[in-house]
């Protein structure tokens, strides 16, 4: 089964404490139209894959692997 990894649309500020109403709960697969999409045929890929976007990402934005 392939997978792809989702990036959180907009990331919550830092030191944030948002109620639960205004999570930011929207995924997407390209945060512009110049990214990438991410897509493996391994889960252990995807998984290295988002931690490394994680790592490399300044704002807080969250990345998730999930079944395509």
């Amino acid at each position: 089964m392939p997978y792809k990894i989702l990036k959180q649309l907009i990331p919550a500020p830092s030191g944030s404490s948002d109620p639960s109403w205004a999570q930011r709960n929207v995924w997407v697969e390209k945060l512009s139209s110049d990214d990438t999409v991410d897509e493996y045929v391994l889960e252990n890929d995807a998984i290295k894959k988002r931690n490394e976007l994680t790592e490399a990402d300044t704002t807080g934005r969250l990345y998730r692997v999930v079944e395509s």
